[in-house]
């Protein structure tokens, strides 16, 4: 098993000093990787992340994850070795299909078919390599030697992706609504999940090991009644049961203790060692990144 990452989804803040208050809280708590969104509507992530590096020491910093249609490969290489470059090798890429329509219409890229988003992540994801492997053509110097690239989803065409070209597999752990025209997910159950995690490391073969696995936690509650925790949150997810709630890969209810426990269970279970979790949970969940630490 991989020694535990923990990262934090952090959206950057309009204000410098309130977007570094928030990068040094995280360091401070012990997460390993602020986690930066691409999304319109927040600020962006490069420039964010060069400015996370400057108001902390040692946390790491990446894209969580990049709209690959939002980005031409070329570009993005230069956009991701200078911010390699000017936080001292901190940089991590992220990179996934993106999944809101309306920001394809704003932005003005063809929304076209799931297949065709993928497409467009692969072309980037493989030009993406061939850049960053001979980066003199971009001005900048020899090849970095640790600049991991993400791949974030859930389908069967992303994870063969993520199997052939990722230093970092995420499984989102997450599907669209049915019907959705918004970019609503649905949260998968356990069941699910191990069977995902069974496709990527079949269609990886013997990299199935080597590629790191992230999970994007969505919510964390810290409770006494982890029981009673599970009832109250079918109201916002009546789709799964109660017992599917407690045991979601992408849910953690119950107290740190219980917390840090399932977290070892699901390593063992899925080989999930990389855990991020949202912004509003970084406090509550800093005491299970304090009882993991280093294990």
């Amino acid at each position: 098993m991989k020694t535990f990452r923990f990262g934090v989804n952090l959206v950057p803040a309009a204000g410098r000093e309130q977007w570094w208050q928030a990068c040094r809280t995280a360091e401070r708590l012990g997460y390993d990787v602020i986690a930066v969104p691409d999304h319109l509507g927040v600020q962006s992530p490069f420039p964010a992340m060069v400015s996370a590096a400057a108001a902390t020491e040692r946390i790491r910093l990446t894209t969580f994850v990049l709209n690959s249609a939002f980005w031409n490969p070329v570009l993005l290489a230069r956009d991701a070795l200078t911010a390699d470059g000017l936080t001292d090798g901190r940089v991590e890429v992220g990179l996934g299909t993106g999944y809101v329509r309306a920001e394809f219409d704003k932005a003005g890229f063809d929304w076209g078919t799931a297949g065709s988003r993928v497409g467009r992540l692969e072309q980037t994801l493989v030009d993406l390599r061939q850049q960053l492997a001979a980066p003199r053509a971009l001005g900048f110097g020899e090849a970095p030697a640790q600049l991991p690239l993400l791949v974030g989803g859930n389908g069967d065409r992303v994870l063969r992706l993520a199997a052939r070209h990722a230093d970092i597999v995420s499984f989102s752990g997450a599907v669209l609504a049915p019907g959705s025209a918004r970019g609503t997910l649905q949260l998968i159950d356990a069941e699910a999940m191990d069977e995902r995690v069974r496709f990527f490391a079949q269609a990886a073969g013997e990299r199935a090991d080597r590629v790191e696995r992230n999970v994007l936690v969505q919510t964390v509650l810290v409770t006494p009644d982890r029981a009673a925790a599970a009832q109250t949150a079918r109201r916002r997810l009546p789709y799964l049961s109660a017992a599917q709630i407690l045991d979601a890969p992408t849910l953690l209810l119950g107290t740190a203790q219980e917390i840090a426990a399932t977290l070892l269970e699901r390593r063992e279970r899925y080989g999930m060692s990389y855990v991020c979790v949202q912004e509003r949970d970084m406090a509550a969940f800093a005491p299970v990144v304090e009882l993991l630490a280093g294990r």
